[in-house]
């Protein structure tokens, strides 16, 4: 059977590289109905053309000997070597869904299944369907959460890679609607590989798109902040506000995590995707009281989340 790895089959499903039998199978079985000629909002043209996409991948996905020869082609890469955020992934859903009624007698009497829908939602839509399908077919209603947090994972990791932190970073803009930030972050997974430095990515995005009050935890900061009014020259303190923020600092050239530097002894600071060197550890407080202190307070002030902002179409 003909594979072409240009495409990404499993992104056209919605569901990830290592998805079950089953959920590929509840997942072609939902969009399929989506899209019929007969449901779908467009042109029945459009529809065919959908429908053409889908049947390939389904043929390839549902076929293990023909699955293994894309994976091979493809390599180890998932969704992070295109684009996640391409425009048929922000589309509104086509037509009606054909699971509705169904799913309507599931929320009464589950009906925390709304919201944990809702949030799958935020990420794709076609997510959000095969978490409706997936639950409908097989039915573990009682894991309905637990369902819910691996689909979630899995497409971040599939689209962001399994560093913790640039995790964490794109679940946040994701959530927050910040999609031009999201398609950023994906983008930049995509060209320097899953194993980038989140001190030097993570930073830098957030500095681009004006998010950067979304890496602060509020209340740590807060308490952070007001340690620093009271001790003015605190290396150990500004370190560990340094690496809250999303920078790293090392001493005589090497690379370590956040933590007091011997005095005097000069210094490197990684800080928005930017390097810094001062001569010694007075010149880094006085930068960081200076340039870093402000923009700390400013971004403690941001609200986490902008809603409306860069809003997901769905």
């Amino acid at each position: 059977m003909p594979t072409s790895p240009e495409k990404d089959y499993y992104a056209t499903l919605g569901v990830m590289p290592d998805a079950q039998d089953i959920v590929i199978k509840a997942a072609y079985r939902a969009l399929a109905q989506r899209y019929h000629p007969d449901r779908f909002g467009g042109s029945r043209e459009a529809a065919h053309a959908y429908m053409s996409e889908l049947n390939e991948a389904h043929a390839i996905l549902s076929n293990q000997d023909a699955r293994r020869q894309y994976d091979q082609l493809r390599g180890a890469g998932t969704q992070s070597r295109g684009s996640q955020f391409s425009d048929v992934e922000e589309k509104t859903p086509p037509g009606e869904d054909p699971l509705e009624k169904d799913w309507r007698v599931a929320l009464h009497y589950y009906p925390d299944l709304a919201e944990l829908e809702q949030r799958l939602t935020q990420f794709s839509w076609k997510l959000a369907n095969t978490y409706r399908a997936y639950l409908l077919e097989t039915r573990p209603f009682d894991d309905r959460e637990a369902v819910a947090c691996l689909m979630e994972k899995d497409f971040l990791h599939a689209y962001f890679g399994r560093n913790d932190k640039i995790v964490d970073f794109a679940r946040k803009l994701i959530l927050a609607r910040e999609r031009a930030a999201a398609r950023a972050l994906n983008e930049a997974i995509r060209v320097l590989g899953s194993d980038a430095n989140p001190a030097r990515v993570v930073p830098k995005i957030a500095r681009d798109f004006d998010v950067r009050h979304l890496l602060i935890d509020k209340q740590k900061m807060a308490s952070l902040l007001s340690q620093a009014k009271k001790f003015a020259a605190h290396t150990d303190l500004f370190t560990q506000m340094l690496g809250e923020l999303g920078g790293t600092f090392a001493v005589d050239g090497g690379h370590s995590p956040v933590r007091r530097a011997a005095v005097e002894k000069s210094c490197r600071v990684e800080f928005e995707g930017r390097d810094f060197q001062f001569p010694s550890e007075g010149e880094f407080r006085s930068w960081f009281r200076r340039e870093v202190l402000p923009m700390a307070e400013q971004w403690s002030r941001q609200e986490r989340a902008a809603p409306g902002r860069q809003a997901e179409a769905r």
